[in-house]
């Protein structure tokens, strides 16, 4: 197995061309209550794994995630990172960036286009789920690059859930990916509670707080550098 590429990844990375890797719990990083402290910690680490799969950093494009529904669509070059207002991103399938979100019991959501070879990556928690986010980036992926959902597969993060947590987020985000029109054997739900495993997970309802943060990769294998 690659480096951070566990099996519910498997059916986005049996493409050849995609990168989608989920980087956990990394344990010499001191936690923190405060968000931009404890990425800031994490971002040589993070970097190092980019390096060690073969993606420059420079690559990486990520989002505010302001807990909103707001998505943009990113490229090689363009607006400066991460983007303002929104919690989700998404690129055509020739952009070598590569997508990134950060998550402590939200739930990410990869998307892949088979047929246009686009990717979108989400940030989905209470609010998120809430508003579909899911609906909102199908409707902008489709109107920008003519994405459809059918074509779509959709894999959903290790997240916090029942009985950990009162909203089932990861259901409602299967019943958001169905109405949008992915179909149900193209739905890839990792199954995995955070607030179970905090050996390999960080949790912000559990720790109180007090956490890190995952980061969620979605890219190119190959890009030019």
């Amino acid at each position: 197995m690659s480096e951070y590429a566990p099996s519910y990844l498997d059916r986005l990375n049996a493409f050849p061309e995609n990168f989608a890797r989920f980087v956990t719990r990394i344990p010499e990083v001191p936690l923190s209550t405060n968000r931009d402290e404890v990425i800031a910690s994490l971002t040589p680490i993070h970097e190092k794994i980019l390096r060690r799969n073969g993606i420059d950093p420079k690559f990486l494009r990520r989002a505010q995630q302001v807990h909103g529904k707001q998505v943009a669509i990113v490229g090689d070059i363009g607006c400066s990172y991460p983007v303002e207002g929104v919690d989700g991103l998404f690129c055509g399938g020739v952009a070598d960036c590569c997508l990134g979100i950060y998550v402590a019991d939200c739930a990410a959501i990869w998307v892949y286009d088979t047929v246009t070879k686009s990717r979108g990556l989400i940030h989905s928690g209470k609010m998120g789920t809430q508003l579909n986010i899911v609906g909102e980036l199908f409707a902008r992926m489709y109107k920008v690059l003519g994405v459809q959902a059918k074509n779509c597969i959709a894999v959903i993060s290790p997240c916090v859930r029942p009985s950990h947590y009162e909203v089932d987020i990861p259901s409602a985000v299967r019943a958001q990916l169905m109405d949008a029109g992915v179909q149900d054997d193209n739905i890839v739900d990792s199954g995995l509670d955070t607030a179970a495993d905090l050996g390999t997970f960080y949790s912000y309802r559990m720790e109180k707080g007090c956490t890190g943060r995952m980061l969620a990769l979605f890219g190119r294998s190959t890009p030019v550098v």
